[in-house]
């Protein structure tokens, strides 16, 4: 019992830190801020973002997005101790870390430029965070591949097909999107990865039926 209410806990953390992630883009982008300018804006883009003050909305979507990130950590170790042991099991912990530590430090880079915003901030220095941002966020998307790639042939190992193909295909999809475009498939194929998550939550809290002819080969050995 303790250990059923332990996966739905943590597959419910795996969920909702997507769902506070997408919930603190949609709360950042009201108002004045800086959130929505990415490498490819213009400097008059980014000038206009610069010019005011950060506002409310801006410090809660940060706020509500630091809490969706120790969320998808505890998921991750969680979910790479249901997957498996062993070398691989590591290494998908180890990419879950790294992914949540550039993570952060991207929204604090954003939060370094939302709070100078309005102060006098130059748009040389501003363009410079924003590219410092960015480049942090990308990389954040391998290491999201390297999460996939391990806790896929896990998934595999243990019997969990769909798991298993599906990271795999999400991690290759992901790295075709950054070399083809940053702002345009490289963001649409991180999307995959959100919906990844949700599904690994979904697919590791449920109980697994065990086969009739392995448990028979149990009772008998």
């Amino acid at each position: 019992m303790k250990e059923r209410f332990q996966d739905r806990l943590f597959a419910a953390f795996g969920v909702l830190s997507i769902a506070l992630a997408l919930g603190a883009v949609a709360i950042g982008s009201i108002g004045e801020n800086t959130r929505m300018i990415t490498i490819s804006s213009s400097r008059a883009e980014v000038a206009a973002a610069i010019a005011h003050p950060a506002g409310t909305a801006t410090w809660v979507a940060a706020y509500i997005e630091l809490l969706s990130f120790g969320l998808f950590l505890a998921f991750a170790m969680w979910a790479c101790a249901k997957l498996g042991e062993g070398v691989l099991a590591r290494i998908a912990s180890g990419a879950a870390i790294g992914y949540t530590t550039l993570s952060i430090a991207s929204l604090g880079v954003l939060d370094a430029i939302a709070y100078r915003s309005g102060k006098g901030m130059g748009v040389d220095l501003a363009t410079t965070l924003v590219a410092i941002n960015e480049a942090l966020f990308v990389g954040t998307w391998f290491f999201a591949v390297f999460f996939l790639l391990a806790a896929g042939p896990l998934a595999l190992a243990g019997g969990r097909r769909a798991l298993g193909l599906s990271a795999v295909a999400i991690a290759a999809i992901i790295l075709v999107g950054a070399a083809a475009s940053l702002d345009n498939a490289g963001q649409l194929a991180f999307m995959l990865w959100m919906i990844w998550v949700v599904y690994a939550s979904a697919a590791l809290s449920r109980r697994r039926e065990r086969r009739p002819d392995i448990a028979a080969a149990t009772q008998h050995a």
